[in-house]
């Protein structure tokens, strides 16, 4: 594969004027990029993807969750809502996939049907807990299949491999795609700044690795796939707690509120786990404050949850800017290269905050340096990558 072609597309986005994050718009689905709707008419394709899909639980279950929320849709119009048929489609196609995986994520989902159904929370306010921890369940059940296709693509099992990223690209398609595209039109990201784009690059990339059986550039690509699923669920937890605190002061009520807690909470349930490898107390807090019982959203403001986010993310970048030369001194220079894509993918989540504290001039140097700190790693130059390693990281910490 065009090893130089796919990363000038993904640094292209770090090195470009970079959009400032500012909320200029609503949270409405934007009309489907080129990319979505040349999908939706290559019949052929989709076809194919579907049939080998189907009977997977990952289908089945995503055949259940689009049905419940059918039915809970209507909760947003201020009807009554059939719990007892949400509850049925729940426990038959999600609840035991759910509750062997995450057993936290099943109990969250129960309990607001149940409190949905019997009065203790207003509807819409259930429907989005439900909803959101069902999404942070695909996510995670996205980052199993993804090593599942790199396991078989390491083994020669060409079979496995397609068989696993077809359910990846499914849940793109079904699931994650139509999030991002919420986030893009609320921050108004476009082109290699759009994290549909992103999501689709890494995708193609993958699948380019796939077709030449190279699982090295496979696990660098995955990167890029997962961390633009997971800045989506960032970039949306971000833009509630700037609507609660934009609501608060409009005087919303509290109801209103306490909707986009709920959302907020339910995205952050995707990412919580690996943010806290970056800064736990950071991470916990921000668990804190999104959650419903233990802190009024009108109290919230969007330069806490900005900051506690800079801490959490800030350190996983260390992390991996400290693993890939470490890895690199180990001569496992394929895993030394997914650290360092790793490390860059999460640099580019602060993207936003970076622009708007240290100016575009200081973000695109930033990300220069970045560029050049993968391409040390990658060609096995660790003098080089320490210099540009350090630039990186010393702008990261300007941040804190």
């Amino acid at each position: 594969m065009n090893k130089k072609k796919h990363l000038i597309t993904i640094f292209a986005s770090f090195l470009m004027a970079s959009t400032v994050l500012a909320a200029c718009g609503g949270d409405q689905t934007t009309d489907k990029p080129e990319q979505t709707k040349q999908a939706e008419t290559e019949g052929d394709k989709k076809e194919t993807k579907e049939e080998v899909v189907t009977g997977t639980d990952v289908a089945k279950q995503v055949a259940a969750y689009t049905d419940m929320m059918s039915e809970l849709a209507v909760a947003k119009d201020g009807q009554e809502v059939d719990w007892d048929t949400v509850q049925q489609k729940y426990e038959a196609g999600l609840q035991k996939g759910i509750a062997d995986f995450n057993p936290e994520f099943d109990q969250a989902i129960q309990a607001a049907l149940s409190a949905g159904k019997n009065g203790e929370m207003e509807p819409i306010i259930a429907v989005q807990l439900a909803d959101k921890t069902t999404q942070s369940y695909f996510y995670q059940i996205q980052k199993v299949l993804q090593q599942e296709a790199a396991d078989a693509l390491g083994n020669e099992k060409q079979n496995e491999v397609n068989f696993a990223f077809e359910q990846i690209k499914f849940l793109a398609e079904k699931i994650f795609i139509p999030t991002a595209e919420k986030r893009d039109s609320y921050y108004e990201l476009s082109g290699d700044s759009s994290l549909v784009e992103n999501i689709n690059s890494g995708l193609s990339a993958q699948e380019e690795a796939i077709a030449a059986g190279n699982v090295e550039d496979f696990q660098v690509f995955l990167q890029v796939t997962d961390k633009s699923i997971f800045r989506s669920y960032y970039l949306a937890v971000k833009s509630y707690a700037e609507k609660m605190e934009a609501g608060a002061k409009e005087g919303k009520e509290k109801q209103e509120l306490s909707i986009m807690q709920a959302e907020a909470w339910g995205f952050y349930q995707a990412i919580k786990g690996s943010l806290g490898g970056g800064d736990e107390a950071a991470a916990a807090q921000l668990e804190k404050l999104l959650t419903l019982n233990t802190t009024d959203p009108a109290t919230i403001k969007a330069a806490e949850t900005n900051a506690l986010f800079a801490k959490t993310i800030s350190g996983k970048i260390k992390g991996y800017y400290e693993k890939a030369p470490k890895l690199l001194a180990e001569k496992n220079i394929a895993e030394a290269k997914g650290s360092a894509m790793e490390g860059n993918m999460f640099l580019k989540m602060l993207q936003g905050q970076m622009t708007e504290k240290l100016g575009e001039e200081k973000t695109q140097a930033a990300f220069a340096e970045a560029e050049a700190w993968y391409n040390a790693i990658a060609d096995n130059k660790p003098e080089d990558a320490k210099v540009s390693g350090n630039a990186v990281i010393s702008t990261v910490d300007s941040l804190l």
